[in-house]
């Protein structure tokens, strides 16, 4: 489950949300709005990247506030674009999320990871990966730890269709027991995944169920 209410947030001079809430239950949530209305801010604030000016953030029972190691054990969030990690190895990459989240590198990580087509690249560092393969590594890395929650923006972004549907088959199968936001464009991945279609602007001021 994944809770917000309250959410403000401005840069300088320009407000980007307002009293943004939401309540979101275990299934695949695709957030739709045209470019710049705050999606992906939205989502790096839900992460624990950005933080609010006002409002709270539940992650299953945790404040993201109060208790952030509690409650970014239990959540994954992949961005649009792969932060910088350029001396780090894929497999590096991979037992460092899992070092963060307090957990085991488990074998289910590395079979994602084969699945969407790592296998040759786990060893290479990301500054000599394609965009392709450092969001695969990414994608990869967003199953360690169990999460009650996924944050996705952009996942299919870069990706092959092989491994476009690959990830869509992953989401599908973790729908009933985990919470999936996701900020896309594209409408193929949207239909395939069958999500729940929530418009940014409903949740300025709202609440959706």
């Amino acid at each position: 489950m994944l809770t917000f209410g309250g959410l403000d947030k401005s840069f300088g001079n320009r407000k980007i949300l307002h009293g943004a809430g939401g309540s979101f239950a275990p299934g695949i949530h695709a957030l739709r709005g045209p470019n710049g209305i705050g999606k992906s801010t939205l989502l790096r604030m839900l992460a624990g990247i950005v933080e609010p000016d006002a409002g709270t953030i539940r992650i299953g029972s945790h404040s993201l506030a109060d208790a952030p190691l509690a409650a970014k054990a239990r959540l994954s969030y992949v961005p649009d674009e792969c932060p910088g990690y350029p001396f780090m190895r894929g497999n590096e990459f991979l037992r460092f999320v899992a070092w963060a989240k307090g957990c085991k590198l488990e074998a289910g990580v590395m079979d994602i990871a084969q699945r969407l087509g790592l296998g040759a690249h786990l060893d290479t560092r990301f500054a000599d990966m394609s965009l392709g393969t450092q969001k695969k590594t990414m994608l990869a890395a967003a199953w360690i730890g169990a999460p009650l929650v996924m944050l996705f923006d952009e996942p299919s972004n870069g990706l092959d269709a092989a491994a476009r549907d690959v990830l869509i088959g992953l989401m599908q199968d973790m729908r009933e027991g985990c919470t999936m936001l996701v900020s896309t464009h594209d409408e193929y991945f949207v239909d395939a995944l069958g999500a729940r279609v929530v418009h940014f602007d409903t949740l300025t001021g709202g609440e959706n169920r």
